[in-house]
């Protein structure tokens, strides 16, 4: 198959599976207080795994489309808030895609951290009270909630999520060339 297809192919199916899982609130009850964590674990399992399979170019199209779309999908509230989470996204993917092959585990930690200091510092630190400073106190509090902690335990629930299925694609599938 050619290479270029094969590219196409592959980071189609890995961003449908990331807005696939992104929608599961919207069809499956799932309670707030577990929501971001099965959701979110999902959306980095794919973003690590795009990574990976696709490469730094088809994880950043995965990291910047999955933000838009759930903005689109009312899942993301504010506009502002998506450069932002696909910053977070991107950073995630670079960082693994570029440490994997010396250490996949540090890689993951790394790639989990990394994510959350950007998530916290330009949503927490910047764009809730610069950016949506008239927002209702609770509201910024909860946003800020979202965006600091949960953030680095769904990075690396997703980036372990990734650890184990990544061999099982491997298998079946032979990655694309970089």
């Amino acid at each position: 198959m050619n290479k270029t297809v094969n590219f196409i192919a592959r980071t189609a199916i890995l961003l449908a599976l990331a807005v696939l899982f992104q929608s599961l609130r919207l069809f499956i009850p799932i309670p707030a207080a577990v929501d971001q964590y099965v959701v979110g674990s999902l959306v980095n399992l794919c973003l690590v795994i795009a990574a990976l399979m696709v490469g730094i170019q088809g994880g950043l199209i995965v990291a910047i489309f999955t933000p838009v779309i759930a903005f689109l999908q009312n899942v993301l509230a504010n506009p502002v808030m998506v450069p932002f989470v696909a910053l977070g996204n991107a950073t995630i993917v670079i960082v693994v895609a570029l440490l994997y092959k010396k250490n996949k585990y540090l890689s993951i930690i790394l790639g989990a951290v990394a994510k959350f200091l950007v998530l916290y510092i330009t949503v927490v630190r910047i764009a809730i009270p610069v950016l949506l400073g008239n927002m209702p106190p609770q509201m910024k509090e909860l946003m800020s909630l979202r965006f600091s902690w949960p953030q680095l335990v769904t990075a690396l629930i997703g980036g372990w999520l990734a650890v184990i299925v990544l061999p099982l694609l491997e298998k079946a599938l032979k990655p694309v060339s970089r």
